[in-house]
């Protein structure tokens, strides 16, 4: 390298280091001074507030000190070291012992037109001892970077400031973050303490799904309430001049905003209310700045709740023994509307089904029943069924919602099986108590003809009296196993678990007196057994009794069944027929699967007769007369044949086929039925002949209270008529008044203290709440008179919880256990309020209402009377058939309970006659009802006994007490008053039993 170069690279590395120390120094200075200027620019804002200039001004100045910080820095640098010959005069400037030297050498190398000739060779020897004095010299020793660290020294002392500023001083964080935000409407406005509008006039316009009317609220704070998806139209005067308005949405107007209007000084805005959030009144004046209001309003979006739905079945899990009509009662309610409500079921792991019950089309409540079948799904032996109710709303905005019950399910068993089952249960029962009898009447200790003579000795006939006692305690117990199964299950029918009861409870107490006998008996060769004789020979007559009334009950069993079979076979020719003619007219595919699958089931139910009527007369369950049973091959060659016609698609000669197969059928059934019938008749003539004169005068009488019933209907339609007429015209504004009373005694309900779950307390404030309930609805039906009679029940359920509530505090008192005076207070406030409020809603109705005998003519009147004078002869008349009863029927199995049926019919029919002499015609028709249906449901529990439980293999499955016509809920409401009431001890259990069948 020549010593003209090394000199060059010596410089570059000075020049190199100086513009290094130079940018170092300018980012110190530079950011130090911007920090600086930060926090006096943050402290300005945060005591001016935020503004739309910040941002800009922040921006001009850390500009211009980054620009002055290049210009005294950077740039500075540069000029310094801009040519070799500047570089040479700053490393002069810091080392002048080379300072002459290495200018001329840097001078002499860069040689100009009119600079003197020089010699190279002196150039060369000048360079050279330059190039040597430059060696030692270090450019970071020349260029130390102190001043530079100083300069960054400098900058995080003014950072380290900033950071403490802003700890010490809050508000300048917040200054801080203004100089580089740009404010918004709301950060920009100027908060107001006074307000800025005037009242708020709000116009609410719903959602057309609602069914609900546009609605106006003068004088109005600004809040706004109202369901999801309302048009809200807001409308109040400025206190403010300006020039425009806005409303900023959410709290910090972070929802962003909605334009307003201004004409005339009046300010208008329009939205639509989604969800839930908040406003303010932003305005703009002419000049200055903006302001808004210090407090928001409220706005509130009131979801369109799912339905609320109830379902009500005959019992959570339903065991049939063959798929049978099921009674279904729902309730379903909705805040804005009703869609369908809907029978939703599965069949085992199935597909959900869905059967349409009805299309509310937007009532607010609906409540119905229905008789489901489930046997129309093609059901089989062992399935499960899950049930519930499903309701949709109309809601348009959300999308449509639904509310579901709970489930309840059906479990179809195998009714011939189970039969099958029990009977030979009850067969081998008989078998037993059969050969009881045999080895009584051959080893026993009494003299009976072609009996074994006893033994001589007298230990001997003894101990063979023992065992025989010790075999029938086992037997009997058998016994007992099956009726234990049944209280289970309840898989027999009434009569005949009666009648197996009976049995049970003969045997036991002969046994019980036959036991104390043995124990009493002195041993010995020659003691009297006298007594233990005359027992057996009561225990042989208990036993043969007993033993032909067990075959005679499983003969007509097997009969009943066979008969019921052939019920089943021309219901399943009905359906064929049904079906046929429907796939005739739409020729529906669908159709044709399922006649192929009914005609497939009904050779089946006939080739199950066929083996049904083979097996009757191999068996020995009834006597040879009873086992001439009817040929049924040529009635399964017809269904043979519909099932051959039916693939060809012969539609002619189905017709006339399945006519033919439908005649068969009727006249199997017909000799199947009086088969059963006349066995009944001829073994059990003392029973029959009973139930047909009871069944006798019992429609009778019905007959006789259906005709006064509707005719007091009648009367009691023409009165209602009456009063409607005397109303019009204030119900409606009445009944709005009422219902806002009723939602307010419904609320102090809800804050009432409920209690333990089945205390007393807990109980009538239940049935307060349901009364509450009941009044709305009888209140929307107009019906006032039995509205009333809830606001007077639900007063009465308040007064009877308020006694609880004392009696409960009470003894926690006593028991030392603190409670919560505040709550206790608020409870007490809750139910006395609720108590007010109820007997107000009583009283209103009371005072609305005009007197019974005024809304009925003087005709009516009379008529009133002599209806009550025929009433009062019906129930005469019933009160002796039931004194009838208990004479002749006494204890009779199946009847037990008729007796006390036709006196509760009597008892309700003297409260009708009662009610008719106060010209309550409605409540009398009510009560003429339910008498009339008490004799009717007596009746067919007669002819169902008669017909051995058959019938009820078919008729659906009611609910349980849902029948308002059979139990009124005032009714109800009395008899569980009347049952917290206490019996005498020895009835206690009969009364018990008494209640359980009414509320069954």
């Amino acid at each position: 390298m020549s010593e003209t170069d090394r000199i060059k690279t010596f410089l570059g590395a000075v020049r190199r280091r100086l513009l290094w120390r130079a940018s170092l120094q300018a980012v110190g200075l530079a950011g130090g001074a911007m920090v600086l200027a930060l926090l006096a620019l943050g402290a300005l804002a945060a005591a001016l507030g935020p503004a739309g200039f910040w941002p800009t001004l922040t921006g001009v100045v850390l500009a211009a000190l980054a620009l002055a910080a290049l210009a005294m820095g950077i740039v500075r640098g540069v000029v310094a070291v801009r040519s070799d010959r500047a570089a040479a005069m700053l490393v002069a400037r810091l080392h002048p012992p080379v300072a002459s030297d290495l200018v001329s050498a840097i001078e002499l190398g860069m040689p100009s037109p009119s600079a003197p000739v020089v010699s190279p060779s002196l150039v060369r020897a000048l360079g050279g001892d330059v190039a040597q004095a430059l060696d030692p010299l270090d450019p970071r020793a020349l260029l130390p970077m102190r001043p530079a660290a100083l300069a960054l020294a400098g900058l995080v002392g003014a950072s380290a400031l900033a950071v403490g500023a802003t700890r010490l001083w809050p508000a300048l964080e917040q200054g801080l973050r203004t100089l580089v935000h740009r404010p918004t409407l709301f950060e920009g406005a100027v908060v107001s303490v006074t307000p800025l509008v005037g009242d708020v006039r709000i116009t609410y316009t719903f959602p057309a799904y609602t069914g609900l009317s546009p609605r106006t609220v003068e004088g109005s704070t600004g809040d706004v309430v109202a369901v999801k998806g309302t048009h809200v139209k807001l409308e109040t005067r400025p206190l403010r001049s300006a020039q425009k308005a806005l409303l900023l949405l959410g709290e910090e107007g972070e929802a962003g905003q909605v334009a307003a209007t201004l004409v005339n000084g009046q300010l208008a805005a329009e939205l639509n209310l989604i969800e839930n959030g908040s406003y303010r009144f932003w305005l703009s004046p002419l000049l200055g700045r903006p302001v808004r209001e210090q407090r928001s309003h409220r706005l509130q979006a009131m979801p369109d709740a799912a339905p609320l739905v109830e379902i009500y079945g005959p019992a959570d899990r339903l065991d049939l023994p063959s798929p049978r009509p099921v009674e279904i009662g729902y309730t379903a309610d909705d805040d804005f509307g009703l869609g369908v409500v809907e029978l939703v079921y599965r069949i085992g792991d199935g597909p959900e089904q869905r059967q349409l019950l009805r299309d509310a089309h937007g009532v607010h409540s609906a409540r119905g029943r229905t008789i489901w079948d489930p046997g129309q799904a093609g059901l089989v032996a062992g399935q499960r069924i899950a049930y519930h109710i499903e309701a949709k709303d109309l809601d348009e905005v959300s999308g449509a919602k639904s509310g579901s019950s709970r489930t309840l399910y059906i479990l179809i068993q195998n009714p011939r099986e189970s039969l099958e089952e029990r009977l030979d249960r009850q067969r081998e029962v008989l078998d037993r108590l059969t050969e009881d009898l045999a080895l009584r009447l051959e080893r026993g200790p009494g003299v009976r003809a072609g009996g074994t003579p006893p033994p001589a000795d007298a230990s001997a006939r003894v101990e063979a009296v023992r065992s025989m006692h010790d075999t029938e305690e086992s037997h009997l117990a058998l016994m007992g196993r099956l009726l234990d199964d049944d209280r289970r299950d309840s898989n027999l029918s009434k009569p005949l678990r009666a009648a197996l009861s009976g049995v049970a409870d003969r045997l036991g107490r002969m046994l019980r007196d036959e036991a104390a006998l043995l124990s009493a008996q002195r041993p010995g060769p020659t003691a009297s057994t006298s007594k233990l004789e005359g027992q057996a020979d009561k225990q042989v007559s208990e036993l043969e009794k007993d033993v032909l009334l067990l075959d005679d009950l499983i003969g007509r069993q097997r009969l009943e069944d066979l008969a019921s079979l052939g019920k089943d076979l021309t219901d399943a020719h009905q359906r064929l027929q049904d079906l046929l003619n429907r796939y005739k007219a739409t020729k529906d595919e669908s159709l044709r699967r399922q006649l192929e699958r009914e005609a497939r089931e009904l050779r089946s139910r006939i080739a199950d007769l066929a083996q049904k009527i083979a097996a009757l007369k191999a068996r020995n369950d009834v006597p040879d007369e009873w086992r001439n049973m009817p040929d049924i091959k040529e009635i399964a060659d017809k269904a043979k044949k519909f099932d051959e016609l039916l693939e060809k698609g012969d539609e002619s000669s189905l017709n006339k086929l399945l006519s033919e197969l439908g005649e068969d059928l009727q006249s199997l059934r017909q000799s199947l039925d009086q088969n059963a019938d006349a066995f009944s008749a001829e073994r059990f003539p003392q029973e029959n002949r009973a139930v047909s004169e009871l069944m006798k005068k019992i429609g009778d009488l019905e007959g006789d209270q259906r005709l006064l019933q509707k005719e007091t209907q009648g009367l009691a339609d023409k009165q209602e008529a009456e009063v409607e007429r005397r109303l019009k015209g204030q119900i409606d504004d009445f009944v709005k008044r009422e219902n806002e009373k009723v939602e307010h005694l419904k609320q102090r309900l809800q804050q009432a203290p409920a209690g333990a779950v089945e205390s007393a307390l807990s109980e009538e404030v239940e049935r307060a709440r349901e009364s509450a309930k009941q009044v709305k609805r009888l209140l929307a039906e107009r019906d006032l008179a039995e509205a009333k009679g809830e606001a007077e029940r639900a007063a009465s359920s308040v007064d009877r919880a308020i006694t609880r509530m004392n009696e409960l505090n009470e003894s926690r008192r006593r028991r030392g256990k603190s409670s919560d005076e505040n709550e206790r207070t608020r409870a007490a406030e809750a139910m006395g309020d609720a108590r007010a409020i109820a007997q107000e809603i009583a009283d209103d109705l009371a005072k609305l209402m005009p007197a019974q005998d005024q809304t009925l003519t003087p005709e009516g009147r009379e008529q009133a009377r002599g209806q009550a004078e025929r009433q009062g002869a019906i129930g005469n008349r019933t009160n002796e058939t039931a004194d009838e009863v208990a004479r002749k029927l006494g204890k009779l199995p199946g009847l037990e309970k008729a007796e006390s049926e036709l006196k509760g019919a009597a008892n309700r029919m003297r409260q009708a006659g009662d009610l008719l002499r106060k010209s309550e015609t409605k409540q009398a028709a009510g009560a003429e009802r339910e008498a009339a249906d008490r004799l009717s449901k007596l009746r067919d529990s007669m002819q169902e006994r008669s017909m051995g439980g058959s019938k009820q293999q078919h008729d659906p499955v009611r609910i349980p007490g849902a029948d308002e016509s059979t139990a009124p809920r005032a009714w109800r409401q009395e008899l569980m008053d009347a049952m917290k009431e206490k019996a005498p001890e020895r009835y206690r259990d009969d009364v018990r039993r008494y209640y359980e069948e009414l509320v069954r």
